[in-house]
């Protein structure tokens, strides 16, 4: 389960800094708020190279831990707005909320997967 969310981790932190540069393209937001986002995408990248390299899962669950509470956050805080806003939400801001559902969804597993790695024997 270790190398399944170690190659999850290193796939999802470098669709994450891709997709973070696409949405926030030549509309940059305050540093803290598109920063983190690559920190995340740093952690799982490093935490999944080395749970592969070494038996070691400590960064790979730190970086699925940082991002997962990174996605709840930014899920939550979208759909809150959504909410708030009822039929006038625009369809783009619909299809957002629902790809960070989505990829806080992926996090929730991946974090799940590191935790349980050395816990359980297949």
């Amino acid at each position: 389960m270790i190398k399944i969310s170690a190659w999850l981790a290193i796939a999802f932190g470098l669709i994450l800094g891709v997709l973070e540069a696409v949405r926030n393209w030549g509309d940059w937001q305050w540093w803290p708020f598109w920063a983190v986002d690559y920190v995340a995408a740093a952690l799982l990248v490093a935490g999944g190279l080395l749970a592969l390299r070494r038996p070691v899962e400590r960064w790979l669950t730190a970086g699925w831990g940082f991002a997962c509470a990174m996605f709840w956050m930014s899920f939550f805080g979208h759909y809150g707005d959504a909410m708030k806003a009822g039929a006038e939400v625009s369809a783009r801001e619909q299809r957002l909320t629902l790809i960070i559902g989505l990829m806080f969804g992926i996090t929730v597993v991946g974090l799940g997967l590191s935790l349980l790695g050395k816990s359980r024997r297949f």
